[in-house]
């Protein structure tokens, strides 16, 4: 994963406390200690359960992520995150704060499998680059993120919006009572971003502007628009409004994650391979087909910006 905030994807954060084929199993609660903690993100390769090998909802895996002595996890719906320590061999979590997202097809089942699983203090084998959680019927491997589901690029991508999104500024101290709510976006508003420019659409109108990369950051120039009326089409004005000033952005795997200054931001998803199940808080919600524009295609400007030349093709 890029960049280093964790973002809470849903909009309500409940308590979950405790609930009751890899290479080499380990099979007792508390194991030997290893040498060293696990620190980023690691996600599942394999899951066993009384022997035998457990299927996940097809397309996820769970993944996990260290950093600062609190641990984050994800199963397929809701993200979990809580404080975590490592003692006599075992991976200690009390507790998880968890969202409250609601999705079908077996993924809340799933989450619930995961969070019992790590609030029951499974033992932990760690060498740097694999990790083996294990309880008495449950055995859980883990690969480095980066190297079992390795980030798209940024750049040459095709980013579809998913969601506006609004939180907790990128300046603001940390919380890990803050979270992360969502809306729907504009059906068809995406974004590809190549040679320091930006071109897209917000859902009703074609965009173009400079976008200047540098670090995790991205900063805008002036983004103009094409000129169409589409009528009962919300959330066009929201999707430029992100692309002001400097952004802070984030991948994972195929998911980009953008915020603006004061917090309110777009998460945007490449089309996935097949398989991929989308990530909860960036799964499309709008449903049927885009609202028919209208009008003439003269360009015009957005966000207070002047116009841009316009790229070939528009």
């Amino acid at each position: 994963m890029r960049g280093r905030t964790w973002a809470l994807p849903a909009l309500l954060v409940v308590t979950v406390g405790l609930g009751g084929c890899g290479h080499e199993t380990v099979t007792q609660a508390a194991g030997k200690p290893s040498s060293a903690a696990p620190v980023g993100d690691w996600l599942s390769t394999s899951v066993t359960t009384g022997g035998a090998p457990k299927a996940l909802v097809a397309g996820t895996r769970i993944s996990l992520g260290f950093a600062d002595g609190a641990l984050r996890a994800d199963a397929g719906c809701n993200s979990m995150s809580g404080p975590v320590r490592f003692d006599g061999g075992a991976l200690i979590v009390d507790s998880l704060a968890q969202t409250d997202m609601g999705c079908p097809d077996g993924r809340n089942e799933q989450d619930q499998f995961v969070s019992t699983f790590l609030t029951a203090h499974p033992a932990y084998s760690y060498d740097g680059h694999r990790l083996e959680l294990s309880t008495g019927d449950t055995d859980i491997v883990f690969g480095p993120k980066e190297t079992v589901q390795p980030d798209l690029p940024l750049q040459g991508t095709r980013w579809e919006v998913t969601h506006l999104t609004r939180g907790p500024a990128p300046s603001a101290s940390p919380d890990p009572n803050s979270s992360v709510s969502a809306a729907a976006a504009p059906s068809g508003a995406y974004l590809q971003f190549a040679d320091g420019r930006v071109t897209g659409s917000d859902g009703c109108n074609s965009l173009f502007g400079d976008a200047a990369i540098a670090g995790e950051h991205i900063t805008f120039g002036p983004i103009a628009t094409t000129k169409k009326a589409c009528p009962q089409m919300t959330g066009t004005d929201d999707v430029r409004a992100v692309l002001t000033g400097t952004v802070r952005w984030r991948i994972d795997h195929n998911v980009l994650t953008l915020t603006n200054a004061d917090g309110t931001g777009l998460q945007l998803q490449a089309p996935p391979d097949a398989g991929v199940v989308t990530p909860p808080c960036c799964k499309p919600m709008v449903t049927g087909t885009p609202t028919p524009a209208y009008a003439n295609d003269l360009p015009t400007t957005a966000n207070t910006a002047e116009p841009a030349d316009v790229p070939p093709g528009y």
